[in-house]
């Protein structure tokens, strides 16, 4: 399958250059162990052994952990896979930290002074099958092909690894040499290089040969998996398998498997699992960020659609406001007509007529005006400045009032709800400056101030105290609330014959209907 990534992406150069690099250093460095003579492969060290093994346990439970997170979640072949290897090394290596902390290493045969084939074969087949494992992992992946029974992959891998260590352990009598071990012991910190000869059977050398292979082979799968789907995991991982694979096939006097005994097949293996660790971290790292992306996308997607319903309750309100409410008072309009048409009425009955007809009027203006504040932006009644300065001039029409509308450029972008209420606000500004104040010149404004969306709304009417005014009064109560929706404020400033100025700030925001500056 090919890759899906382009071969110039530079995160796949960069991980092709750091295996490179990686396999050229261990390479040297494998060739030195072999040809520099008195070079010691390893040294005897209790407590930095079992600093290894512990954060091997630690390291491959928390990779379990997390492959197994990750196949629950998308289902990923390889993830399953990943898993279920790393579990079986994790058990491996928690029970030589269990045996050496509770003094049972000695009797499992764990010591280079009495040691057993049982924990050789243990350490081999514990490596060789999490080997195998990602790589028919990686393959299955790489085929998009699915794993129904991921929990029993885990399960029956570490149930299998604690069958054998039990067989192993009960008689290893009947199991051909994988090690030919030389009989003395060496004093604490001494070279390996002083002990007596020892070295790999053919069986041996062919099972760390295997183990090589298999994990290159993990590696390479690896490197493909994170240039087709781009997890920073598996790059780590193949970087990490590398190290995996040379802690195979560097040669050693005494197999790592024996406590208190540290190897450079131990310390690549120490390596291997510092950089799974750090793949962890980047992997778990990846994992939040995508997760904050997703949810501000959720939080995008419920704003668009909660502002789309928003957008279709306007126009429908608008339409039934338009086809209802006022073609109703149209007629009544006409009817009242009518009535005073008719020549026999009394005083009383004509000046009642004439309220009615006034009353009507005012009914009209107030619905025509909630039309044109719920119509969308798109709509025929044009922009929101349009909008705005319609209003203006349907009040000076209406109240026999001097009103002038002014729009700096440009207007910033503000939603469909925020548009409507800033609207509804400036229309019961209106109102108000016609019957409270005894205004005779209203100027309305709007623009930006402070990076904020101002619309102001004054008057050279006779004022009043706003604290004298009590907060429930329905007019600026009404005002403040209409502010609060669209997370804006409301500032009221008057004093008594000196007018009235209101300004309604609002926090500008991406929203999805644009708003497009006009001036008058």
């Amino acid at each position: 399958m090919p890759d899906a990534r382009a071969p110039s992406d530079p995160r796949s150069a960069r991980l092709d250059g750091a295996i490179i690099g990686v396999v050229i250093v261990l390479a040297l460095v494998t060739i030195a162990i072999v040809i520099v003579p008195g070079l010691p492969p390893g040294v005897v060290n209790p407590s930095l052994d079992l600093v290894i093994n512990a954060v091997a346990t630690v390291v491959t439970m928390s990779a379990a952990v997390l492959g197994w997170t990750r196949y629950r979640e998308g289902g990923e072949p390889a993830a399953a896979f990943q898993a279920a290897a790393f579990l079986v090394l994790a058990t491996v290596n928690g029970i030589a930290v269990l045996l050496v902390v509770t003094g049972l290493d000695r009797q499992a045969g764990m010591t280079v002074d009495s040691p057993l084939e049982a924990p050789v074969y243990t350490s081999m087949l514990a490596r060789t099958s999490a080997a195998a494992l990602l790589v028919v992992g990686g393959i299955a992946s790489l085929s998009v092909k699915r794993v129904p029974r991921g929990l029993a992959l885990l399960a029956g891998s570490a149930a299998v690894t604690l069958v054998l260590i039990a067989v192993f352990q009960k008689d290893s009598g009947w199991l051909p040499p994988l090690w030919t071990i030389g009989a003395a012991q060496p004093p604490q910190g001494a070279p390996v290089a002083a002990w007596p000869h020892s070295s790999p059977t053919a069986l041996g050398a062919a099972t760390q040969a295997l183990g090589a292979a298999l994990f290159l082979w993990a590696a390479a799968l690896s490197r493909r998996l994170y240039r087709r789907d781009g997890h920073v995991g598996d790059g780590y991982l193949a970087v990490g398998l590398v190290f995996a694979a040379f802690s195979e096939v560097q040669p050693s006097l005494y197999p790592g498997a024996y406590a208190g005994l540290v190897t450079s097949g131990d310390l690549l293996r120490l390596v291997f699992d510092v950089v799974l660790l750090v793949g962890l971290q980047a992997q778990v790292a990846a994992h939040l960020a995508d997760l904050r992306l997703a949810n501000e996308a959720m939080a995008r997607s419920r704003e668009a659609d909660a502002e789309h319903a928003a957008l279709e309750e306007r126009a429908r309100l608008s339409r039934e406001l338009h086809d209802g409410l006022a073609q109703d008072l149209w007629v009544a309009k006409l009817k009242t007509r009518r009535l005073t048409a008719q020549t026999d009425l009394g005083l009383e009955a004509r000046t009642l007529a004439g309220e009615l007809s006034a009353a009507i009027d005012a009914g009209l203006a107030d619905a025509q005006q909630a039309v044109a504040a719920m119509r969308l932006p798109g709509e025929p009644a044009g922009t929101f400045s349009e909008l705005m300065a319609r209003c203006v001039d349907e009040f000076a029409d209406r109240f026999g009032l001097r009103a002038e509308f002014s729009c700096e450029q440009p207007l910033p972008p503000l939603s469909a709800r925020a548009q409507a209420e800033a609207l509804r606000i400036a229309r019961e500004a209106l109102s108000n400056a016609s019957r409270h104040a005894d205004a005779t010149l209203v100027r309305v404004r709007a623009g930006m101030e402070a990076g904020r969306f101002v619309i102001v709304v004054g008057d050279n009417g006779r004022g009043f105290d706003p604290g004298a005014v009590s907060r429930s009064a329905f007019g600026l109560a009404s005002m403040r609330e209409r502010a609060a929706l669209i997370g804006g404020e409301l500032r009221i400033d008057s004093r008594p014959h000196d007018g009235t100025r209101i300004s309604l700030s609002v926090p500008v925001v991406g929203a999805a209907v644009p708003v497009v500056a006009g001036s008058r």
